[in-house]
């Protein structure tokens, strides 16, 4: 079949296609075991090889993102600049990071994503944690660059305790505004993770090599 055919056969059943039916969304979900949400978050965001730091106040978590950012010897950085603690980006830069910021200008476009390359560390915060997973939900939108947590080595996520969940779907329930309301969510749950045909696992190859969690309370 040559290529005008078979588009044009793609073309028809996309016209005709039905979409499934969308389930109802229930009233609640099942009831599960209690469970200590902190603990069990702690303990999975380990065994997926994520560092996890706190709780702590919120005016203690410039001292610890710049601790990390000494600990891997970063020299640049990426920020929301809507974090869920201030003082922050001001931190590091008096640390002597260099600020990369997410917005791309039009007429130097190509100059500045060359700025990429040497992009060290990305600060973010979170719209959740998810417990049995180790997990951190990410909602992108302006303020808030995809960048600052796929490009840089090093992620840094700032998760207030106040938005730990069991799970992803726990969090939709609770808060479908959260879900409907960005065009781009994320949800990591450890560093990056790439596995060979000889199955060896590799950190780091299509994102961070390196995520810390930041629990503040």
């Amino acid at each position: 079949m040559n290529r005008d055919a078979f588009l044009a056969r793609v073309g028809r059943s996309a016209m005709t296609a039905v979409l499934p039916e969308v389930l109802a969304v229930p009233d609640r979900l099942p009831d599960l075991e209690l469970e200590d949400l902190l603990a069990l978050f702690r303990e999975r965001a380990l065994d997926v090889d994520a560092v996890v730091h706190g709780p702590m106040g919120r005016y203690g978590v410039p001292r610890s993102v710049a601790g990390i950012a000494a600990g891997h010897q970063c020299g640049s950085f990426m920020a929301w600049e809507d974090l869920p603690a201030s003082g922050v980006a001001s931190a590091l830069t008096a640390a002597g990071l260099t600020r990369v910021k997410g917005e791309v200008p039009v007429d130097a476009r190509i100059e500045h994503q060359l700025e990429y390359r040497d992009l060290d560390l990305g600060v973010t915060g979170a719209a959740a944690g998810l417990a049995e997973s180790g997990s951190v939900v990410l909602s992108h939108g302006p303020g808030r660059p995809r960048m600052a947590s796929l490009v840089p080595e090093v992620h840094v996520a700032l998760l207030d305790l106040t938005l730990m969940e069991r799970t992803l779907a726990h969090w939709a329930h609770k808060r479908p505004e959260s879900v409907a309301d960005t065009a781009n969510l994320v949800v990591i749950t450890g560093p990056s993770r790439t596995g060979d045909i000889e199955q060896q696992l590799t950190l780091g190859v299509h994102g961070p090599k390196h995520v810390h969690i930041v629990l503040i309370k």
